[in-house]
């Protein structure tokens, strides 16, 4: 894919510690801050949507408990901030412009992970 996003680690299906951390990257695109470049869609920043789906075109990413926005650039996140309960859970990467305007499906990645108890 010449324009994607992508989990570094943990890989799909994997099971972790809640003190692993995630790590997330692009192909195609600038990571900057929000509030950064609002028009220019090859620049924006990563949010992490837990048990969701891709928020659509266009569409703002919603601030809640279940969509995690990295609007400084960060690339990474501790499990543990998440505040996941232990057991099976289905995170998505989604991408978006400095307005936290989603870039779409074709602009997320979705891995399925398990979290164990100790």
């Amino acid at each position: 894919k010449p324009r994607h996003v992508f989990f570094v680690s943990p890989p799909n299906n994997a099971t972790i510690a809640t003190n692993s951390k995630l790590q997330f990257g692009v192909m195609g695109a600038t990571v900057t801050p929000a509030g950064q470049h609002i028009e220019d869609k090859t620049r924006g920043h990563h949010h992490l949507l837990i048990d969701g789906e891709p928020v659509p075109r266009g569409q703002v990413v919603p601030a809640d408990k279940t969509h995690i926005h990295f609007g400084k650039g960060q690339t990474e996140v501790s499990v543990q901030s998440l505040g996941l309960t232990p057991g099976p859970h289905t995170l998505t990467l989604q991408f978006a412009d400095g307005a936290h305007r989603s870039l779409g499906a074709e602009m997320s990645k979705k891995i399925s992970i398990n979290i164990s108890e100790n």
